[in-house]
């Protein structure tokens, strides 16, 4: 029997050595390769998933009871910075609009019938609007918010029912600056993922989309923009509108969109910069020209196509850098002539780094400078709610040991100081006596200002992305120039 063996297994080992038995372990080896290289190319073209889905209203309730804060919040480490002067002389006297430009027409919101549900999109790749919804929020909220995330989660839960209750009839909020405040509210619900197709609050993402779209004028112009107040309005209305159309797809908007960034790049300066009325005499302004900045780039990334719009993000960020001091920090206005605060310094680093600059030396020495700021709510500087909104959005981006201190900061400040109601007021106003700050006169302005900064885990996508443009080594009259986002 062992010969037997002995005797096949020396006749198959002579077969496979032969041209026969290569021939098939060969052409077996080859199948195999073929096989692999087919799954991964199935691997590589996998689509993009999209399902509709259906929500059952009493989620959100249930969830909100669910993440509920206790009333005793847990003690976290924190960073204690340097005890620093963080002063910001306020934004001018706002003015209240009710005087607005007459509208001719009225461009009408070509809205889907069929769009009555969220989309919850799968496998979209990193950068994408997933972080605002579902699965990618959850994920940006465990990723980057700590111990704090579930609980600032359900403080914008709250801060948003707070919003949908207190809407006007006409879609607005408030009594005064309602341009301003509608578009306050619309970017806190986009980046919630909440819009014109969400169960809950489309409608009044819609209402105030539409009080919007017919405060617009032929010019573009949302609100009198030959006041101080109304070019901050501008700016707002136009990142509100630009976020909304890029997020719904609405046809009409698109126009809405464009004409209103082009508003803001007729009122650029020469050198880039922005000033209260749109003027174009000497004075520059680092506040307004944040506005503009955000407004750019958000209508940029929906898909404006107006003329100049790439280049005037570019000046705005040479203007910035104009007006950098040796500490790192930035002037308000004009260099030499006005303060500089870690308020007016986050607004310059964040429009660098929504304009693609966030790697130049101007920002790593901005952020430096950042690095003394801090977030007291029982001492804090003038405009607290705008300060901090512009610091969390700096330090996000910067990221690390930077971010991680910052977040253990103002996330506990931000939830432990939340009215029951779900609404916010400015930090430190109860504290001064007779205070009349403008940010005591509007609730809406520091609710939604407070909501966006604890929705800065997710909703700085896609306004953030860097602007690259792709180099093309041989040129001629006939090549098409790309710019990748």
């Amino acid at each position: 029997m062992d010969s037997t063996i002995k005797a096949l297994h020396k006749n198959v080992m002579e077969w496979m050595a032969g041209p026969t038995g290569s021939i098939v372990i060969h052409a077996s080896i080859i199948l195999a390769l073929l096989f692999l290289v087919d799954l991964s190319i199935k691997e590589k073209d996998k689509e993009i998933e999209v399902k509709v889905i259906e929500i059952d209203e009493q989620q959100l309730d249930e969830l909100l009871e669910e993440l509920k804060p206790p009333e005793e919040l847990p003690e976290v480490d924190t960073m204690t910075p340097p005890d620093v002067e963080m002063d910001l002389t306020p934004p001018p006297e706002v003015q209240d609009f009710t005087a607005t430009p007459e509208m001719d027409t009225v461009t009408e919101l070509d809205i889907a019938s069929d769009a009555i549900s969220p989309i919850v999109m799968k496998n979209l790749a990193p950068g994408n609007m997933k972080n605002r919804t579902g699965g990618g929020r959850a994920a940006s909220i465990k990723a980057f918010g700590g111990k704090w995330g579930e609980y600032a989660e359900a403080a914008v839960l709250r801060a948003l029912e707070w919003l949908r209750i207190n809407q006007n009839q006409d879609g607005s909020w408030g009594t005064h600056d309602k341009e301003a405040m509608a578009g306050l509210g619309i970017l806190t619900f986009l980046a919630h993922g909440e819009t014109t197709a969400s169960e809950k609050y489309g409608q009044t993402v819609e209402r105030a989309i539409r009080y919007l779209v017919a405060r617009q004028n032929e010019t573009g112009a949302f609100c009198k923009t030959d006041t101080t107040a109304g070019t901050y309005s501008q700016a707002i209305c136009v990142y509100a509108i630009s976020e909304a159309y890029g997020m719904t797809r609405i046809p009409s908007l698109k126009s809405v969109m464009e004409k209103g960034v082009q508003v803001i790049i007729n009122g650029q300066q020469t050198g880039g910069g922005y000033d209260y009325k749109f003027a174009k005499a000497e004075r520059r302004d680092t506040s307004l020209g944040g506005w503009c900045c955000q407004a750019m780039k958000a209508a940029y990334i929906a898909g404006a196509e107006n003329a100049g719009l790439h280049e005037a993000m570019e000046k705005a960020v040479g203007d910035m850098k104009t007006v950098q001091k040796e500490d790192g920090s930035f002037y308000y206005s004009f260099v030499g002539k006005s303060h500089s605060t870690h308020s007016i310094t986050a607004v310059a680093v964040l429009s660098m780094q929504l304009l693609g600059h966030g790697g130049d030396a101007e920002v790593r020495k901005g952020l430096d400078f950042l690095g003394g700021a801090d977030c007291n709510w029982q001492n804090p500087p003038e405009w607290p709610m705008y300060a901090w909104y512009y610091i969390s959005q700096t330090k996000f981006h910067q990221g690390g040991a930077s971010w991680t201190g910052w977040n253990n900061q103002f996330a506990p400040q931000f939830i432990r100081n939340q009215n029951p109601d779900g609404s916010w007021n400015s930090a430190g106003l109860a504290l001064k006596e007779g205070a009349t700050g403008r940010e005591n006169m509007h609730p809406v302005y520091a609710t939604t200002l407070a909501a966006l900064t604890l929705q800065v885990y997710y909703r700085f996508l896609p306004t953030y992305q860097p602007i690259e443009t792709k180099a093309i080594d041989q040129t001629s009259e006939d090549d098409v120039k790309i710019e990748i986002l």
